[in-house]
């Protein structure tokens, strides 16, 4: 290849906040939401599927997509500085796309997970809109465009499960299919149709053996990781996947010190960048492991005696939610902030509050309101950190490796989380104890499990700090652009912009940008935040067979009733099922909660109980339960009479 050959598009580089960047951002968003929609939304179907299947492999149907993802992004990854980012993250959005189909017709479970194969290339979705935003726009815009792009999508993730369940319930597991193929058929449309190619490209060719290489060792790694917990450490078919994976990554980087073109060049990797990688890892290996832990602390009651366990302490739906909002605000605000004191000194605050977040945990495992503190600021610190290292590692690196090294830091990430929640598992699975005759979970494993995400998160920090006291990167991105375009022999191709794109840019013009880039932010997350209370006031005041509002309701379930529709917000809502009727509870609570117990574990004729609501609390109940707690009632309010009667005598 060389420049006669090589066509680029008209250099489109946003200097500004302006309508055509505002519509870029909002398309690139919508990719990454394929990207989670494919990934993780088919875990909301898992029983379904294995039913569907009549297989109980779960673990392979949860990972086999995470695991085609490590084997793509090498590949992609090096495709998209070669041959453009736009056109790589067009094909990469058209094969997730096919394998969502090949998921939705699948007639045995073997087609279905040649689906999930095909659907694991969304994992370069992220890193090649990273890629795409840092190329089309000038480098300090892109830093606050990358915050955006990355972490706007998670509160989406809040309103999905409400979404989603009403498709599921009448239409099956197969409903997520359709919706992941046409989530990227309009992703892929809408960047056709807005998004410009990267002006930027890398000559050379596709080291597809060390590709294969790179990525199956990194599946197999990542493999042994995901499903060894399942499977077994110590089997022989995780054995000889964790060997085959180690034995591929040492043949990668043997590879790629002999051959001329590599799929990642060692020898180009920076000693900023090494570091840069290496807090990634090290960062968000501690605050995915810790995360985890919601279900695990969520799920155990204080009255065991374990030392640690918030069931009943408050609304669950609240700890789960808790880092979706800090991921979201700290993204954002670590790519605005980045424009000002540089990525690595917003990496390194991320990485700070992770390390508080942390610490916090070891008394939020037996507080609720320290519990949700916690999250929060592990969530903040996800965002920072995610968009920090994407931010830093683009601007360490020359323009025409944007790809190859968005790509680094994508598996970081996803390989930083895996490793440390294993070894968290198996601190965990080490230190058990006994209560009733049941093994459970010490208090000991759970605060040694905290304590070393919390040394991982102080490594990472004395990371970050090198980076920032060698002040790597805060203004390399501008300057490593220039000197790709002045430097002779380049292997970077660009076209030379017009002039008005070229203009000097005021103080003034910096401060107005500025300010449109916060009135930006302010006005995505108010309509986020809008779009989640008009669809919640929506639904709660829609349920057709009840609304409690500030207040107490009870509905009384027909005998001939098939679906029951109930809402509340800031109340409680007690749906009596009769007796010979087992009902399945459908919808979503979020800071609140549920609770069915005999009514949904009797056999009988089914019935859905389709509960949605905030802040509020639904029970379905039978009538003998509502008789008990009348009954019960009635004797707490006459021992409280006659203690008030005996109160009232003794001070006469």
């Amino acid at each position: 290849m060389n420049d006669a050959t090589v066509e680029l598009d008209p250099v489109v580089e946003e200097r500004r906040w302006s309508a055509r960047l505002i519509g870029w951002v909002v398309v690139l968003v919508l990719a990454n939401r394929v990207a989670d929609t494919v990934l993780t939304t088919p875990q909301m179907v898992t029983s379904e599927i294995l039913e569907h299947f009549g297989t109980n492999q779960v673990a392979w149907l949860n990972s086999s997509a995470l695991l085609a993802g490590a084997i793509w992004s090498p590949l992609l990854a090096k495709s998209a500085d070669i041959f453009g980012k736009r056109h790589v993250l067009l094909i990469t959005l058209f094969v997730a796309g096919a394998g969502s189909v090949l998921c939705l017709v699948a007639p045995n479970i073997g087609i279905f997970l040649l689906g999930r194969l095909l659907q694991g290339s969304a994992m370069a979705v992220v890193f090649l809109t990273v890629a795409l935003t840092r190329q089309i726009s000038a480098p300090r815009v892109a830093m606050t465009a990358i915050g955006i792009v990355t972490s706007a999508s998670a509160i989406i993730g809040i309103v999905e499960p409400f979404l989603m369940e009403p498709l599921i319930d009448r239409f099956g597991f197969q409903s997520v299919f359709v919706v992941s193929v046409a989530l990227a058929a309009a992703a892929a449309l809408c960047i056709r149709l807005f998004i410009p190619e990267s002006p930027i490209r890398s000559n050379g060719r596709v080291d597809v053996s060390g590709a294969l290489l790179l990525g199956g060792g990194l599946a197999g790694v990542l493999g042994y990781a995901s499903l060894g917990q399942d499977l077994g450490w110590l089997s022989g078919g995780m054995i000889a996947l964790l060997v085959a994976g180690v034995a591929a990554l040492a043949g990668w980087g043997i590879l790629a010190l002999r051959v001329d073109e590599p799929i990642v060049d060692i020898r180009a990797l920076s000693r900023p960048l090494l570091l840069t990688l290496l807090a990634i890892v090290l960062a968000a290996g501690s605050f995915q492991a810790v995360i985890q832990l919601t279900d695990l602390i969520a799920s155990v009651p204080p009255e065991l005696g374990l030392g640690y366990g918030l069931k009943d302490a408050g609304p669950n739906a609240l700890l789960f939610a808790a880092p979706a909002p800090g991921i979201v605000l700290g993204g954002i605000f670590a790519g605005w902030l980045a424009t000002r004191i540089g990525p690595a000194r917003t990496l390194l605050g991320g990485i700070a509050i992770g390390t508080v977040g942390t610490l916090t945990m070891l008394a939020g495992v037996s507080s609720f309101p320290l519990a949700v503190a916690g999250f929060g600021l592990l969530g903040t610190a996800a965002g920072a950190i995610n968009t920090s290292g994407f931010n830093l590692a683009t601007g360490l690196a020359p323009p025409e490796r944007h790809g190859v090294v968005s790509g680094l830091v994508s598996v970081m990430l996803a390989v930083g989380g895996a490793v440390v929640t294993v070894a968290g598992t198996a601190v965990l699975n080490a230190t058990p104890t006994v209560i009733d005759g049941t093994p459970q979970n010490s208090a000991t494993g759970m605060y040694l499990y905290i304590l070393i995400a919390g040394i991982l998160f102080v490594l990472s920090t004395v990371t970050a700090i090198v980076l920032v006291r060698k002040r790597f990167a805060p203004r390399q991105a501008p300057r490593s652009a220039e000197a790709a375009e002045r430097a002779p022999g380049s292997t970077a191709h660009r076209i030379t912009p017009s002039p008005r794109h070229r203009a000097p840019r005021s103080s003034a013009a910096g401060g107005s940008a500025r300010t449109r880039a916060l009135r930006l932010t302010a006005g995505i997350g108010g309509m986020l935040l809008a779009g989640v209370a008009v669809f919640f006031g929506v639904q709660i005041s829609t349920a057709g067979d009840g609304t409690a509002l500030l207040g107490y309701r009870q509905v009384a379930v027909g005998p001939d009733q098939e679906r029951v529709e109930v809402g509340a917000l800031l109340g409680s809502v007690d749906v009596v099922v009769p007796d010979g009727v087992r009902a399945r509870v459908a919808g979503r609570v979020v800071f609140g909660g549920t609770e069915c117990e005999r009514a949904c574990s009797e056999p009988g004729r089914e019935i859905v109980v389709d509960a949605v609501g905030a802040f509020a609390m639904v029970d379905v109940m039978r009538p003998g339960e509502i008789l008990a707690d009348e009954r019960e009632q009635a004797r707490e309010d006459a021992e409280d009479a006659r203690e008030r009667a005996q109160e009232a005598r003794d001070d006469e």
